[in-house]
């Protein structure tokens, strides 16, 4: 069959477009990144994926950079095969990496690890190949659940019962609740929240209870993005108004009766002196038969010589020299991260170990506020922030606020008949009975339940509020007593700076949680 001159000229034509067509390692191409956000928790591990197409390998790239606002310095930028550190933002460094199985794709994918509230953003995934570039985003949104939410109890003048409700560590700023235990919303009296240097957020928010009936009330704090929330209950007592009791309405009628005649009211006054005469001497003998049994106690008690533990002191806990004294301040100290050591609560245990007897100390808390003493099992969890409950291990009261309070599950108010600025510590091991006293008058603060115990326990104490006053463990009335103890390992304090657990560099910026001791600093 012949062929047309005119198609064998067009067959030659179109062989010679093909092979000038250009290879794709210098074809235009496009670059593709998620429309939709990655969520992220606080300190997990992300991926951001950004897709070359057309689906072929990115692997001979000339040029692959992950950068925010401006390309340099970069997140990460990917040349000749290697990452190039020396161009990327200080922050990033050794938290970022590309992962390479994905190049072959056409996928170049940014892993991050430790996530923080400043990666939230936009990324930017910049290709380039010769002289053809292309550029994508993708967007990160991190997230973090707070602790759990913390009731404290007040009661206004008129008798109305105020509750304050907070709660740290939460990101982006959540929303409080009040509820009912049916399940109906109460509106909060005041509501703030603050940022602290991470970014995350504190919240409080208070509430008034105007109708008697509600026995029972939650706190709820609620992370919109996650769809999750942490939830508190506690039971509220009566409301305390003022009423007066029927001896005291029988002794307004008898004065409106008498008030007419002279000889009645003065026969009236003379037997009211007397009452209150008597009333006056039971409450003294009162007072003193209760201090003399005190008396007794510590006498079948051995008084233990209590000294701070510095290794448990949390970083914002400063330990007077003596290892008998301890204030909160506002400032952070560079401490090593041992696995001993309060890293959330402001919390510091004693030196003395307890596996059996009898065993008493006493804590001046003077007029400061916000603390809290007690006992705790030696293997309590120290990190994070776990309820200080006895299922939890710790058997302690508290002032929180404007009121006193027991740490059970659901915070037990203490109505206390003074403050007390002296709290004794009971405790007895095998009877398994731990009680608190006020030593001012001989009262009896608290009780827990009898309990078996199995593991050692230890003094615990806890500040909730900076203050110059610090909270001070008194010395015992003859000096140190022989007492049943597993001794610390740690038998001496340094008083030179720290620097052990320091990287290289930084022993000079690491400083002492001790500070000298003056007795002037101690509180009334």
């Amino acid at each position: 069959m012949a062929v047309s001159p005119n198609s064998c000229l067009l067959a030659y034509l179109l062989t010679f477009m093909v092979l000038q067509l250009p290879t794709l390692d210098s074809a235009p191409f496009d670059v593709i990144a998620p429309q939709e956000a990655v969520l992220a928790l606080l300190g997990s591990d992300v991926e951001l994926t950004c897709r070359f197409s057309p689906n072929a390998s990115a692997e001979h790239m000339e040029e692959l950079r992950w950068f925010r606002q401006t390309r340099s310095p970069a997140v990460l930028l990917y040349r000749a095969g290697q990452e190039q550190e020396d161009q990327q933002m200080t922050e990033y460094q050794g938290r970022v990496t590309l992962v390479t199985d994905g190049l072959p794709d056409g996928r170049a994918t940014l892993r991050i690890r430790g996530v923080r509230v400043s990666d939230q953003g936009e990324y930017r995934c910049f290709f380039k190949d010769k002289d053809y570039s292309e550029e994508a985003s993708a967007h990160l949104k991190v997230t973090a659940l707070g602790s759990d939410p913390h009731i404290s109890l007040g009661v206004k003048e008129n008798g109305q019962i105020q509750l304050r409700c907070t709660s740290s560590g939460w990101f982006p700023e959540p929303e409080v609740q009040w509820r009912t235990p049916s399940g109906d919303s109460l509106p909060s009296a005041a509501e703030s929240s603050s940022r602290d240097a991470e970014g995350l957020f504190t919240v409080a928010a208070s509430v008034i209870l105007t109708d008697s009936s509600v026995k029972n009330v939650s706190c709820c704090i609620q992370n919109l993005l996650l769809g999750q929330e942490k939830e508190v209950e506690i039971s509220v007592p009566a409301p305390l108004v003022p009423r007066l009791t029927p001896w005291i309405a029988a002794v307004a009628v008898v004065i409106l009766t008498l008030g007419f005649l002279t000889i009645g009211s003065v026969f009236f006054t003379w037997r009211l002196y007397k009452e209150r005469s008597r009333e006056q001497k039971s409450e003294s003998g009162s007072k003193e038969r209760l201090l003399e049994e005190l008396r007794c106690k510590k006498t079948a008690l051995h008084e233990v010589d209590v000294t701070l533990d510095p290794d448990t002191a949390h970083p914002h806990l400063f330990l007077y020299e003596d290892s008998k004294s301890v204030r909160l301040e506002d400032s952070r100290q560079i401490l090593p991260d041992r696995p001993e050591r309060f890293d959330s609560w402001p919390c510091v245990l004693g030196r003395e170990i307890f596996t059996s007897g009898r065993h008493y100390w006493e804590v001046e808390v003077g007029d400061r506020t916000d603390w809290a003493v007690g006992v705790c099992r030696e293997n309590v969890v120290k990190k994070g922030f776990d309820p200080m409950t006895p299922e939890n291990g710790f058997w302690a009261v508290e002032l929180y606020g404007n009121g006193y309070w027991a740490l059970t599950p659901l915070r037990t108010p203490l109505p206390l008949a003074a403050p007390p600025r002296r709290v004794g510590v009971f405790l007895d091991y095998e009877s398994g009975d731990i009680s608190f006293y006020n030593m001012s008058d001989g009262s009896l603060i608290y009780a827990f339940p009898s309990t078996s115990f199995s593991a050692p326990l230890r003094p615990f104490f806890c500040l909730w509020s900076c203050g110059k006053k610090p909270l001070t463990i008194c010395p015992t009335a003859k000096g140190p007593e022989k007492i049943t103890v597993i001794a610390n390992v740690q038998d001496t304090v340094p008083l030179s700076p720290l620097g052990e657990g320091s990287a290289s560099g930084e022993a000079d910026t690491l400083h002492s949680k001790l500070i000298p001791f003056s007795p002037s600093q101690v509180a009334p």
